[in-house]
């Protein structure tokens, strides 16, 4: 069993706070100002966005707010969380997600999780981003919604290019879930894992927006790819 006041990174030493003990906490790969509102990532040069994003066109959503670097124990967490089936990574991620939001002033009416399609969903035994989203909304405060289905299976994305992973998501999300009840919300906030290129946030924000039931979509990832 895994005892809760053990450090979730490296497992021996007891936690301390965010459920890691002071030496790996010291060793996150934090991400320091000035953030690029592009993709939560450093803005590393003189423009309002940051190089990477330069090269990209431009965003659809308003502002992305990344909690750390995809390196280093956070990459090996997000990995165990996705694929070794070590569910218990969600409470750190998501309230390391929760927390790098609230330090940024970040606003939202509601936060969507990325959907992943039902048969990978089956193959993995859950949804990382459900989990991450509903650990997110406890710490924040901000309501979970599932307003977004995945209606098309895409193949993975991380071998292709930006061109191929774009045509790979279109019409890969639908939107779903809506109550009778749902008030047309001001602004979204989307939540996934990793930001890379950010294609699959692409499709997802278009989806929502073209959808008409928000103004804004703003992003919320556990790690800056």
């Amino acid at each position: 069993s895994f005892f809760p006041d053990i450090c979730y990174i490296c497992g021996e030493r007891k936690a301390a706070d965010m459920h890691l003990c002071a030496e790996c906490a010291a060793d996150l790969p934090v991400i320091k100002p000035p953030f690029c509102p592009g993709c939560g990532g450093e803005n590393d040069g003189i423009f309002d966005i940051c190089s990477k994003c330069l090269k990209e066109e431009k965003r659809p959503w308003k502002k992305a707010v990344a909690a750390m670097n995809y390196k280093d124990s956070i990459r090996q967490a997000v990995k165990d969380f996705k694929y070794n089936r070590r569910t218990h990574f969600a409470r750190l991620l998501g309230e390391l997600a929760a927390k790098a939001w609230k330090e940024q002033g970040g606003r939202a009416d509601c936060v969507v999780p990325v959907p992943m399609h039902w048969t990978r969903r089956i193959f993995r035994g859950y949804n990382q981003t459900e989990l991450l989203a509903s650990v997110f909304s406890r710490a924040s405060g901000v309501p979970m919604a599932k307003l977004l289905r995945r209606v098309r299976r895409t193949p993975k994305q991380a071998n292709l290019s930006r061109e191929e992973r774009k045509k790979n998501l279109r019409g890969a999300f639908k939107i779903s879930g809506i109550k009778r009840d749902f008030r047309k919300t001001q602004s979204i906030l989307l939540l996934d894992d990793v930001l890379t290129t950010g294609a699959t946030l692409e499709a997802a924000s278009e989806t929502l927006l073209k959808s008409g039931i928000c103004t804004e979509v703003n992003i919320i990832v556990i790690a800056r790819g």
